[in-house]
């Protein structure tokens, strides 16, 4: 039996989501319901939520299928306060490797701003925002997708719906220890399909 790899909690009340995390979420097919089901605060900064330009399950221009879950209040958009914006110079800023784009850079800097946690896939976002603060959580979308709170409002066989179309439409990023979790979610014919996953021998092999 995998163990569920869901790093989110109950003092995890604010999300600051990046424009690849909202896309991932537009990308299940059902966002509204997954949010609903989360019952936490989720914002994302008007910088990424810029880089949202498509919903790839629905293919509706993004500022559309986001408008539908703001005017639900299921998100809600921020802007960068003074202070913010100065974190967020800085990260545009800095030098190779350790410069980040500006919806990244907008995400992280608005969480250390009001003390939210980030949600991004990014590698590279994930290692400048731990190198910055070691303690500073920070989750990914499948901390959302495989959180309790989901698992709770959902049969396992819509939550491993959601997954897999989450991985098939909106290529979703998964970090390597939650592989196995979502591979024996979603079963090894739809692995797969998955190329980020590995193949369905692979699948096999973990399962022995």
């Amino acid at each position: 039996m995998v163990s569920n790899p869901s790093r989110l909690n109950s003092r995890h009340d604010i999300l600051v989501i990046d424009a690849s995390v909202a896309i991932n979420l537009l990308g299940t097919g059902r966002p509204a319901d997954l949010l609903r089901a989360l019952n936490r605060r989720v914002i994302i900064d008007e910088v990424a939520l810029r880089e949202v330009t498509s919903d790839p399950f629905s293919k509706l221009p993004g500022h559309e299928a986001i408008g539908a879950l703001m005017r639900s209040s299921l998100i809600s958009p921020v802007q960068l306060s003074a202070s913010a914006f100065e974190v967020f110079l800085e990260l545009t800023g800095a030098a190779p490797p350790d410069d980040l784009g500006n919806g990244e850079a907008a995400t992280i800097a608005q969480c250390f701003d009001i003390g939210a946690v980030p949600v991004i896939d990014e590698r590279k976002a994930t290692r400048i925002s731990l190198s910055l603060r070691p303690r500073h959580p920070i989750l990914h979308t499948i901390d959302i997708l495989a959180s309790s709170a989901v698992a709770a409002a959902l049969s396992r066989q819509e939550l491993a719906d959601l997954v897999y179309a989450a991985l098939f439409h909106a290529r979703m990023r998964v970090p390597a220890p939650c592989r196995d979790w979502v591979c024996a979610m979603i079963g090894p014919e739809r692995t797969g399909r998955c190329p980020s996953l590995g193949s369905v021998k692979d699948f096999g092999r973990r399962q022995h």
